[in-house]
């Protein structure tokens, strides 16, 4: 009767191990995943999105084997709240970084030290979901904003944060820590390049230049795109991305080009300056489909549709949407949805500046404080935004606003975190000439 029970025994276990051995082998390994992030990238100046020059060979290339969405929008025009929103999945009026090390110079003369947001330490960040899941998480940043002051380095490994020392000298870094990188048995990687941000670096030789500035500014911001698409096709070939890499390429913000009478970003929230591309690239995969989808979307969705590319547990209460149901056929984005976009600009003794912006389909409400302005657009027949139509066309712009307005009082949100930063006169200097003290 012993033996008897004893043999039982063994073939339960033994059922038991060869059903966790099937339901292991079925489950395919977890890729490798890259996130780049090409700081000041306008979707229209890219090759495959139909510019007449071609800037971005490589990535052109890439586009072809990827899912392109081409009504892609940060949750920003500039890189502290943009990258906060890739990063959490929700707006900046939710996470709270809206300061960043922008600063005024009047309030410099009289304390050389600012007061900046910070990602709050409750809220799971990008590369804390990655190495929940077993990754090792490394982050390389050349915009000085992506930093740990500022709560980015929340679940990286490592991270190491530059001011603005081209696209050359990241990939240097990067192919220094190659051999660690490569070690692990899956990775996430963060890369955020800043080249196309001014002061570009790159001059026009004597046969480039035309003698016209925007002309000029423009041909050097062109010469910066294809400097960084020649430093991702570099890593792409070194880190052999083409086998078991999930690769997610966009921007944090793009760029105005005088189209408003500015030339920067940062101040508006106009389709130059949160119109961005976003690729997902994972040749051979079954959960990608390549090809261009045409659907509102946000670079709040890059966390959430990993997960759910990935099978990780679903996080609550992100602002994001999965897009991974879109990934494998464009016909599945057939649903209209409403994405938004937030800008508010703190000055001394001044009210904020703000701006809030709702994209649906062709048409696009923004709200504008403390003047309390409202504008509406036809993207579609109106790409430049050129024609404010709120008065004629109210009851359009107002289902836009009481979308937009609903989502603000019902969403979560969650106190912001501040930290002080001293800024020596070098640190001053260097901020001045990335804009970022005005």
């Amino acid at each position: 009767m012993l033996e008897i029970k004893r043999f039982l025994s063994l073939m339960a276990l033994s059922v038991f191990l060869l059903a966790l051995l099937t339901a292991s082998c079925s489950r395919p390994p977890r890729p490798n995943v890259v996130v780049i992030v090409i700081d000041t990238l306008r979707t229209d100046h890219l090759s495959f999105h139909g510019y007449a020059k071609d800037t971005t060979p490589f990535l052109s290339t890439l586009a072809l084997r990827s899912a392109d969405f081409i009504r892609a929008y940060a949750g920003s025009s500039w890189t502290a709240p943009a990258t906060a929103s890739i990063f959490t999945g929700l707006y900046p009026f939710q996470h709270g970084v809206v300061m960043g090390l922008l600063a005024q110079k009047k309030s410099l003369k009289n304390d050389p030290s600012i007061k900046i947001n910070r990602i709050p330490e409750k809220l799971r960040t990008l590369p804390e979901v990655f190495q929940a899941n077993g990754y090792r998480t490394f982050g390389i940043s050349d915009n000085p904003n992506i930093s740990r002051k500022q709560g980015f380095d929340q679940g990286f490994d490592r991270l190491q944060t530059h001011r603005h020392t081209g696209a050359q000298n990241i990939n240097r870094k990067l192919l220094a820590m190659s051999k660690e990188i490569r070690s692990a048995s899956r990775y996430f990687l963060y890369i955020h390049y800043n080249d196309p941000h001014r002061p570009y670096k790159l001059r026009l030789s004597e046969e480039e230049r035309s003698g016209d500035w925007l002309t000029d500014m423009k041909r050097r911001y062109d010469k910066e795109l294809a400097h960084v698409d020649g430093c991702i096709r570099e890593l792409y070939r070194h880190f052999g991305w083409e086998r078991d890499t999930l690769l997610v390429i966009t921007a944090d913000h793009g760029e105005e080009m005088m189209e408003k009478g500015v030339y920067g970003h940062g101040s508006s929230l106009f389709n130059t300056v949160i119109h961005v591309p976003l690729l997902f690239h994972y040749p051979g995969h079954r959960g990608i489909a390549a090809g261009k989808v045409e659907a509102e979307v946000s670079t709040l969705d890059i966390l959430p549709t990993l997960g759910g590319l990935l099978g990780f547990s679903r996080l609550d209460d992100l602002s994001g949407k999965d897009l991974s149901p879109w990934l494998k056929s464009a016909r599945a984005a057939s649903a209209q949805r409403t994405v938004y976009s937030h800008l508010q600009l703190k000055s001394p003794g001044k009210p904020d500046f703000v701006q809030k912006a709702a994209i649906a389909g062709d048409f696009k409400y923004l709200f504008q404080a403390p003047q309390a302005l409202s504008f509406f657009f036809d993207l579609k027949n109106d790409p430049r935004e050129a024609h404010n139509l709120y008065e004629s066309r109210q009851e359009d712009a107002r289902k836009l606003a009481a979308s937009l307005f609903s989502f603000e009082r019902s969403c979560k949100r969650y106190n912001p975190d501040y930290v002080d930063i001293q800024l020596d006169a070098k640190s001053i200097e260097h901020l001045k000439t990335l804009g970022y003290i005005q």
